[in-house]
């Protein structure tokens, strides 16, 4: 084994620290959006939502996922971020910062001489993520323990705020490396632990003592599978049916930015709305098991219940229904999941794993 490889699995190891933590025209790909979704979108049915900008954003990305546009990961994430910061986002600067971490990434391969192992490029991308080299600006990236959910300012949760800042939430560090290894083809993974996000790949060149190797990126340690099973409280029905530790395919990826798309929707306009609906309803098409785009339509049905309800003189009739059955059809498919709310017991455990990260990161800091 080289020597490189050697000391990168020897250091790397460990259990795991973790943090866990949503009017006006436009013109995309030639063609002028209006705050109206076509009506052959939504079975006839014309909606109008708050945005003209979320409604491009939600229309390309929904043309990556039925395959009229090519998949781009990368592309997706922009797309979500740009809606929600009124389209203040330039795409070539966002690829121009993308191009040369993965520059950088495919050189520490080559200069390392590295080439032999298959998982090269994810030993490069945690070295580009964990320490400090000339490809990063000398700052690696760390985890920002103010406004850890965003309630202050939303952007905390943006890989483009990562880009610019090399600090991050447990959302945003692990969607930049994806997008960073879909932009070296390095195997890399998106995958869910309970109000968490983390990345995992296969270890094709057995340097661990598991199948999968899973990288924290809220702490900088590579993870073993059983301390997240444990220490998130996660259940084996939520592992098989999915929802949990389950690598997602660059499509559920890309499927998953719908559901942060909404999201970031309501973050804007405090509203649940057709929008919410329509986003994570297409979300739902290729990525059925994603808990948050169940609890998103979830939360847009009462939305519409409520509306109904106001609109009739709160008698209940046929709509407000059948809307309260798809309701208890979203609750029955979480129950079926696996998924439920995170104990306080779990919620408790984390906290003092999230100020024990908090600690070491202050020290390392101080000593750098």
């Amino acid at each position: 084994m080289d020597s490189f490889v050697a000391q990168f699995v020897k250091i790397k190891w460990k259990y795991c620290l973790v943090v866990f933590c949503v009017f006006f025209l436009s013109v995309v790909n030639g063609q002028t959006i209006d705050t109206k979704i076509p009506t052959e979108l939504t079975n006839g049915v014309q909606i109008e939502t708050q945005s003209s900008l979320y409604n491009a954003a939600f229309l390309e990305i929904s043309d990556m996922l039925d395959g009229k546009q090519p998949l781009s990961i990368k592309r997706a994430v922009f797309l979500a971020e740009w809606a929600y910061l009124d389209g203040k986002l330039n795409y070539d600067e966002f690829c121009k910062t993308i191009d040369n971490a993965a520059d950088f990434v495919k050189r520490f391969v080559i200069a390392n001489q590295m080439e032999k192992y298959k998982t090269a490029k994810n030993m490069a991308l945690i070295e580009y993520f964990f320490r400090p080299y000339s490809g990063n600006g000398h700052k690696p990236f760390t985890y920002n323990f103010s406004d850890i959910e965003g309630t202050e300012d939303f952007t905390q949760q943006f890989v483009s705020k990562v880009m610019q800042t090399h600090e991050g939430q447990c959302r945003s560090l692990p969607m930049y490396y994806r997008v960073l290894a879909e932009a070296v083809n390095a195997e890399a993974y998106i995958a869910y632990a309970p109000q968490h996000v983390f990345i995992r790949y296969r270890d094709e060149d057995n340097l661990f003592p598991e199948d999968w190797v899973n990288i924290e990126l809220t702490s900088q340690q590579l993870t073993p599978e059983f301390w997240i099973k444990e220490n998130f409280g996660i259940s084996e029905k939520a592992i098989e049916n999915k929802v949990y530790l389950y690598p997602l395919t660059a499509k559920e990826t890309v499927a998953s930015q719908l559901a942060d798309l909404a999201f970031g929707y309501w973050r804007k306009y405090k509203v649940y709305d057709d929008f919410t609906y329509l986003a994570v309803n297409k979300s739902l098409e290729y990525f059925p098991q994603h808990p948050n785009a169940l609890l998103i339509k979830g939360k847009s049905l009462e939305s519409a219940i409520k509306k109904c309800l106001v609109y009739n003189g709160y008698r209940m009739d046929g709509q407000t229904l059948f809307l309260e059955n798809q309701m208890k059809n979203v609750s029955e498919q979480l129950e079926r999941l696996g998924w439920e709310l995170m104990s306080e017991e779990v919620s408790n455990r984390l906290d003092k794993v999230g100020e024990e990260v908090k600690r070491k990161q202050e020290i390392k800091s101080q000593t750098e």
